[in-house]
């Protein structure tokens, strides 16, 4: 009964009135429980307790045009690698826009794995294989900062929470490490780790520079790795010939030649890929 007042409110809240006052009512009522929603086509276990299931719920979510890019791609028969996947809204937009494709999916921390594979059969998907680990450039054992707080997908191997920081000791390997499983032919690439990007692209060198058309989807955060380093995961990445380079800021793609400020970025490799992407990019300024 709960549930149902729940999504009851909720349907006014997204098609009447958005009111903060309505907005706690929904939350109280759902509470630390874990209810199923849609979103986007998908049904997807959620809570309000967390910031992006709560943007989920809501329909705030702001990275709808990544969303979409994912689709695009997989539509087209571009497998994906989906690194920093939390509960797995990526990788099963992916699987759900083409059953045919590779999906690899990595989510090292518990709470968020369980709820992805919880998602994955809510949707009756059977081309995502899911890990729970963690990549980098080594394999082994490594702590990792749990952000107790409200955003649970700022879990990070870099960033330290203060109080609200827990540990968990997580497997660590490298994306190389399957590369024998993985075909570069036609890969995209999603990394989004709070500030391990250059150890994840530096244990996946060989995947990174087979690609044949391709593209990456990576969040660079100056507060977090510094301007150094962000500008050196963009030249490591041309350097294998992702040239294309965009930067996405209000929902819109902005070419640019390097790194340009903190934001998710898209690099592109290959004639068809940047064909595909060009494509997407002019549905998206029609809209």
């Amino acid at each position: 009964m709960r549930q149902i007042i729940a999504k009851f409110l909720l349907l006014i809240y997204n098609n009447v009135k958005r009111s903060n006052l309505l907005r706690n009512l929904i939350k109280g009522l759902i509470g630390d429980r874990k209810f199923v929603f849609d979103f986007n086509g998908l049904k997807i276990c959620a809570s309000p307790n967390s910031a992006i299931e709560s943007n989920i719920i809501f329909n705030s979510y702001n990275e709808v045009i990544i969303l979409k890019l994912i689709e695009n791609y997989a539509a087209k028969g571009y497998n994906f690698i989906d690194i920093g996947a939390n509960i797995g809204l990526h990788s099963i937009s992916a699987a759900k826009s083409n059953p045919n494709i590779e999906i690899f999916s990595f989510e090292p921390e518990t709470n968020n794995f369980n709820c992805f594979i919880r998602n994955i059969d809510l949707n009756d998907i059977g081309n995502i294989r899911p890990f729970k680990m963690g990549l980098g450039n080594f394999k082994g054992t490594i702590s990792m900062n749990i952000n107790q707080d409200w955003n649970k997908g700022r879990h990070s191997l870099k960033v330290s929470f203060g109080e609200n920081t827990k540990k968990l000791n997580i497997p660590l390997t490298r994306l190389d490490d399957f590369k024998e499983y993985i075909n570069c032919e036609n890969l995209l690439l999603k990394i989004d780790v709070e500030g391990f990007e250059k150890e994840v692209i530096e244990g996946g060198e060989k995947i990174i520079g087979e690609i044949k058309q391709g593209a990456i989807i990576i969040e660079l955060l100056e507060e977090i790795n510094g301007l150094d380093v962000c500008k050196s995961i963009v030249e490591t990445l041309k350097a294998s010939e992702f040239d294309a380079i965009y930067k996405i800021h209000a929902n819109q793609f902005i070419s640019v030649k390097e790194f340009e400020g903190s934001a998710d970025y898209i690099l592109v490799k290959g004639n068809d890929s940047q064909n595909l992407f060009n494509n997407f990019n002019k549905k998206c300024e029609k809209v």
